[in-house]
């Protein structure tokens, strides 16, 4: 059988590992420095306090159950793909098939470190919350808002 790792574990890592873990000829694991799954798509809520960061994920383990791929949480260090090998934090993992399904948070480009985007780390949203409350409690301020499509 062969060995699919999968690094990732937002949409695309997870409906991978749920494909793949479907046919009998591989063995799907599926790493992810978090045990959930982010709902993106309504974390938009959480900045305004229309819904809360805790309703906005899924448990890996609640998706392990219905669709059986093995799951790790790490966080990834290295690739080495001459070697098929992946260096997490705490181990190091090999494979025949290599999925890569990071995230935005993962890909650092020269000025994002200036901004703060719902689509980048879960954690952001509660930022962006904090941000708001505090110019309310002041009773004014400037939000710059920018839109540049859904990555």
């Amino acid at each position: 059988m062969k060995n699919v790792l999968i690094l990732g574990g937002g949409f695309a890592g997870i409906q991978t590992a749920i494909e793949l873990q479907k046919k009998d000829t591989f063995e799907v694991t599926l790493v992810s420095d978090r045990d959930y799954l982010y709902l993106y798509p309504i974390s938009i809520w959480v900045p305004v306090h229309l819904t809360e960061f805790e309703n906005v994920k899924v448990p890996l383990a609640t998706i392990q159950k219905t669709y059986p791929f093995n799951l790790i949480k790490d966080k990834v260090i290295e690739i080495h793909a001459s070697e098929n090998k992946v260096v997490c934090e705490n181990q190091t993992l090999t494979y025949d098939y290599l999925v890569v399904a990071f995230g935005a948070d993962k890909m650092k480009h020269k000025g994002i470190e200036n901004t703060l985007s719902i689509c980048g780390k879960p954690e952001v949203s509660l930022s962006i919350r904090d941000g708001i409350d505090k110019l309310i409690q002041k009773g004014n301020g400037k939000i710059a808002v920018g839109f540049g499509g859904n990555p």
